[in-house]
């Protein structure tokens, strides 16, 4: 039945903490409280970081690691921020712990990152739907395609030109070949479609 125990030891420690540490954490920071008790009592004073470790047998980076992830706290983010200089002072502004960490990134940098995101779906949807040969030719076209893969002096969205000289086809057939991917993509990915133009502009 040790399984049984052993079981509900590992759900105690895993639902006992908001931030999860690993099992062998846990174990290794109660044998640290009973071996600095220990050495505080034979010492007469608190042990030092190096007696620790050579008490328990673990290097002083191990100690510190451990330590330090059984030390780590949580903060509401609607905790009022209070003045520390003035205590029992109330707080005017009401001021949370969010106002303090909100994030304040550009408008630009998240439409940015959110655009890379689209990309990167938009090229995993060709692939999945067209032949790569298609796929080539739509990812040249629409500057989709990794730039340190193209030839010297290509960069960025291709002209229908640029993409016929590349794969060695007339312009009429590459323009074709793209009318006919994006027809036959548009249904396939209705719900998706107007996200994916704005990639494809």
């Amino acid at each position: 039945m040790y399984w049984i125990r052993a079981a509900v030891k590992r759900s105690q420690i895993l639902q006992s903490r908001v931030i999860n540490v690993p099992q062998r954490i846990h174990e290794t920071h109660k044998k640290l409280q009973t071996v600095e008790k220990d050495l505080q009592n034979e010492l007469g004073r608190k042990p030092n970081r190096e007696e620790l470790a050579l008490a328990m047998g673990i290097t002083e980076t191990q100690l510190e690691r451990c330590i330090t992830a059984m030390s780590q706290t949580c903060y509401s983010l609607d905790a009022p921020i209070q003045n520390t200089l003035k205590p029992g002072k109330d707080d005017k502004n009401g001021d949370t712990m969010y106002d303090l960490v909100e994030c304040k990134v550009d408008d630009s940098e998240y439409q940015k990152l959110q655009r890379s995101l689209m990309k990167d779906h938009l090229v995993d949807t060709i692939k999945r739907y067209l032949s790569p040969h298609e796929v080539d030719i739509l990812l040249l076209r629409y500057g989709l395609m990794d730039e340190r893969t193209l030839p010297h002096g290509f960069s960025g969205p291709l002209t229908i030109a640029e993409v016929s000289r590349l794969v060695g086809l007339k312009p009429d057939k590459v323009r074709r070949m793209i009318n006919n991917s994006l027809r036959h993509l548009r249904p396939l990915i209705a719900a998706e479609w107007e996200d994916f133009e704005s990639v494809l502009e």
